[in-house]
């Protein structure tokens, strides 16, 4: 396998006017596909995007525009024909720069500082960004209550499957607890409505910040002194704070308990580049009650159909319920 996804790099490469004297596969299997390429202008990386077309053409300029202006995100190579990218059947190809660095290790302070500042560059560099007039528009703005409705549905409709599972700790323990995190996520959509976020919405249409969806420490590297983003290829028109969501609250319950010094740290990082207004945390706090994290785990077990022992969902909801009272603190 590792040698025919060589040869399809080779194949590929020869729509760029570049020397290759040796490629060598970094990621494969059935997401993106990544090769590192020895050439004559030093190290370079070819990925194949494993997104719908759309999305990715969205991505890809994006990340040309990001670069052009100096932000630290790989700048992509041209093919011979001057276009970004190189399409082959369904997939298309991109040769970027190869950014030498070390991942971030979030348990270091100053690897936590760095990441954050990183993120609100990403966001204020990224404004200004207007797709060509050919490449289809992503975006999610005012797309949350939505979502938070789908989820709440989802939610719903798991308990018919915990019910059928009555010798199935986990799903006994779901159908105890889950109907007060439902009805908790429906007023938080309705805090969400109240909040301000509808007319930060309408504002940011106007001059739109992309929204990486994805960052973290698997998609980011320290390299001279800097945060530099390698994998955009998830990046939306969204409200920033929505980065800033999903990047704290898994971090948090990763640790299985709600860590007010390390949330701190991080929002005060972030703003060391960019500030928040008293309007947008209303808005960023109010989008963090919304119970993600219990979804998230439950999605695992009835949505993934991956088998869950019981305290897996018994710390979800510990930490929800902990999370809750500190977020409704800072909100006060």
């Amino acid at each position: 396998m590792v040698e025919k996804l060589i040869r399809l790099a080779s194949s590929i490469l020869k729509y760029w006017d570049i020397s290759v004297s040796q490629i060598e596969l970094i990621q494969g299997g059935q997401m993106a596909l990544v090769w590192k390429i020895m050439t004559d202008r030093g190290p370079l990386c070819l990925k194949r995007i494993h997104r719908p077309e759309k999305k990715a053409l969205f991505s890809i300029y994006a990340q040309d525009y990001l670069a052009k202006k100096g932000s630290r995100v790989p700048g992509i190579i041209p093919n011979k024909r001057g276009h970004l990218y190189t399409r082959q059947g369904p997939f298309l190809f991109v040769v970027y720069n190869w950014i030498v660095g070390r991942p971030f290790d979030l348990t270091v302070s100053e690897d936590l500082a760095w990441i954050m500042r990183g993120l609100a560059q990403y966001h204020v560099d990224s404004e200004g960004y207007i797709p060509p007039e050919s490449i289809p528009v992503f975006s999610k703005l005012g797309q949350w209550p939505n979502h938070y409705i789908k989820r709440c549905q989802q939610m719903e409709s798991w308990k018919k499957i915990a019910a059928e599972l009555p010798d199935d700790p986990f799903s006994q323990l779901y159908l105890s607890e889950i109907d007060h995190h439902i009805a908790f996520g429906r007023q938080t959509l309705n805090k969400l409505l109240d909040s301000g976020y509808t007319e930060w919405v309408t504002e940011s249409l106007e001059n739109p910040r992309l929204c990486h969806q994805d960052y973290g420490t698997g998609n980011t590297l320290l390299s001279d002194q800097e945060t530099w983003i390698i994998d955009l290829d998830t990046t939306t028109f969204d409200l920033p704070i929505r980065d800033l969501r999903k990047t704290i609250i898994p971090l948090m319950g990763d640790q299985g308990e709600w860590n007010d010094d390390l949330f701190s740290r991080m929002i005060d990082s972030y703003e060391k580049v960019t500030k928040l207004t008293e309007a947008q945390k209303k808005i960023m706090f109010t989008d963090m009650l919304f119970p993600y994290e219990l979804y998230e785990t439950a999605n695992e077990k009835f949505g993934r159909k991956n088998d869950l022992p019981a305290d897996e969902l018994e710390k979800a909801l510990t930490y929800e319920e902990r999370k809750g009272k500190e977020i409704v603190k800072r909100m006060n």
